[in-house]
Protein backbone atom coordinates (compact mmCIF):
# COMPACT_ATOMS: atom_id res chain seq x y z
CA UNK A 1 0.00 0.00 0.00
CA UNK A 2 1.61 3.46 -0.98
CA UNK A 3 1.73 6.35 1.56
CA UNK A 4 1.25 10.19 0.89
CA UNK A 5 2.46 12.92 2.80
CA UNK A 6 0.51 15.96 2.39
CA UNK A 7 2.02 19.22 1.53
CA UNK A 8 -0.10 22.35 2.70
CA UNK A 9 0.94 26.00 1.29
CA UNK A 10 1.09 28.09 4.37
CA UNK A 11 0.52 31.11 1.98
CA UNK A 12 -3.10 30.18 1.12
CA UNK A 13 -4.17 28.39 4.32
CA UNK A 14 -6.39 29.86 6.42
CA UNK A 15 -6.73 27.50 8.74
CA UNK A 16 -10.39 26.97 8.33
CA UNK A 17 -10.68 23.53 9.69
CA UNK A 18 -12.25 22.01 6.73
CA UNK A 19 -9.53 19.64 5.61
CA UNK A 20 -9.56 18.41 9.67
CA UNK A 21 -13.05 17.27 9.77
CA UNK A 22 -13.05 15.96 5.75
CA UNK A 23 -10.61 13.82 6.66
CA UNK A 24 -12.18 9.71 6.75
CA UNK A 25 -8.88 8.85 8.62
CA UNK A 26 -9.20 11.44 10.62
CA UNK A 27 -12.84 10.91 11.49
CA UNK A 28 -12.24 7.08 12.15
CA UNK A 29 -9.99 8.56 14.64
CA UNK A 30 -12.03 11.02 16.09
CA UNK A 31 -14.78 8.36 16.56
CA UNK A 32 -12.81 5.70 18.19
CA UNK A 33 -10.49 8.11 20.78
CA UNK A 34 -13.06 10.70 21.26
CA UNK A 35 -10.08 13.30 20.11
CA UNK A 36 -7.19 13.77 17.60
CA UNK A 37 -3.84 14.57 18.77
CA UNK A 38 -0.32 14.67 16.61
CA UNK A 39 -0.14 10.86 17.53
CA UNK A 40 -3.59 10.06 15.73
CA UNK A 41 -4.61 12.62 12.78
CA UNK A 42 -3.20 12.97 9.89
CA UNK A 43 -3.71 16.61 9.47
CA UNK A 44 -4.31 19.09 12.04
CA UNK A 45 -4.57 22.85 12.41
CA UNK A 46 -2.26 24.42 14.60
CA UNK A 47 -2.09 28.48 14.88
CA UNK A 48 -4.01 28.98 12.01
CA UNK A 49 -2.36 26.72 9.76
CA UNK A 50 -2.75 23.06 8.61
CA UNK A 51 -0.08 20.63 8.90
CA UNK A 52 0.37 17.02 7.88
CA UNK A 53 1.42 14.23 9.98
CA UNK A 54 3.01 11.60 8.88
CA UNK A 55 4.93 9.24 11.30
CA UNK A 56 6.92 6.55 9.16
CA UNK A 57 6.12 3.38 11.62
CA UNK A 58 2.45 4.52 12.27
CA UNK A 59 0.00 2.19 10.99
CA UNK A 60 -2.64 4.94 9.43
CA UNK A 61 -1.23 7.64 7.17
CA UNK A 62 -2.91 9.60 4.72
CA UNK A 63 -3.91 7.30 2.38
CA UNK A 64 -4.09 9.33 -0.52
CA UNK A 65 -8.30 9.35 -0.64
CA UNK A 66 -8.28 13.35 -1.68
CA UNK A 67 -11.18 14.66 0.08
CA UNK A 68 -8.80 17.08 2.04
CA UNK A 69 -7.41 18.63 -1.27
CA UNK A 70 -11.35 18.41 -2.63
CA UNK A 71 -13.19 20.37 0.14
CA UNK A 72 -10.55 22.58 0.92
CA UNK A 73 -11.67 25.87 0.00
CA UNK A 74 -8.60 28.01 -0.28
CA UNK A 75 -6.77 25.02 -2.83
CA UNK A 76 -3.94 24.69 -0.25
CA UNK A 77 -3.19 21.12 -0.25
CA UNK A 78 -1.10 19.22 -2.54
CA UNK A 79 -0.09 15.32 -2.26
CA UNK A 80 2.91 13.30 -2.94
CA UNK A 81 4.07 9.58 -2.59
CA UNK A 82 5.95 9.72 0.62
CA UNK A 83 9.38 7.74 0.65
CA UNK A 84 9.01 4.94 3.21
CA UNK A 85 12.00 3.63 4.37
Amino acid sequence: MQVFNLRINKTLCTGCNVCVVSCPINFDELKTSGKLTHENAVILVKNGTAYSIFIPDRERNCDGCGVCIKECPQSAISMEIASVK
